[in-house]
């Protein structure tokens, strides 16, 4: 640890501060913490949430490029593996029930079906 003196710091009985830059490799930002991690085709993302927004819509405003076709759930093109941050998102519906019938468990759903809930 990097000790710096202050002003404050040679007041008697006052601390050293911490320094900030050990703060920040300790501790994740929150927006670090508040994102889901995602896997298509061998490929992991890491999608920022944003409020009532699809996982597809999310990633594709933030520049990742995910695979797709239809936007309405049926096509299934952009099936995606939820790795971590599934509490950031909303529960399956029924197409992708429909879709991905015995895959829902294992992690998978649909980017354009996923949507992002108020965090």
């Amino acid at each position: 640890m990097i000790k710096k003196l202050t002003i404050g710091s040679l007041k008697p009985g006052s601390q050293v501060p911490y320094n900030q830059e050990e703060k920040s490799r300790t501790a994740p930002s929150k927006s670090e913490k508040k994102q889901l991690e995602i896997e298509q085709h061998g490929a992991t993302y890491r999608v920022t949430p944003v409020h009532n927004v699809t996982v597809l819509d999310s990633a594709l405003n933030q520049k990742i490029n995910l695979d797709y076709k239809c936007k309405k759930g049926t096509c299934g093109k952009c099936q995606i593996n939820v790795l971590k941050g599934d509490a950031l998102i909303t529960s399956v519906n029924d197409r992708e029930q429909k879709k991905l019938r015995g895959k829902i468990d294992d992690g998978y759903r649909l980017a354009c079906q996923a949507v992002f809930k108020e965090g």
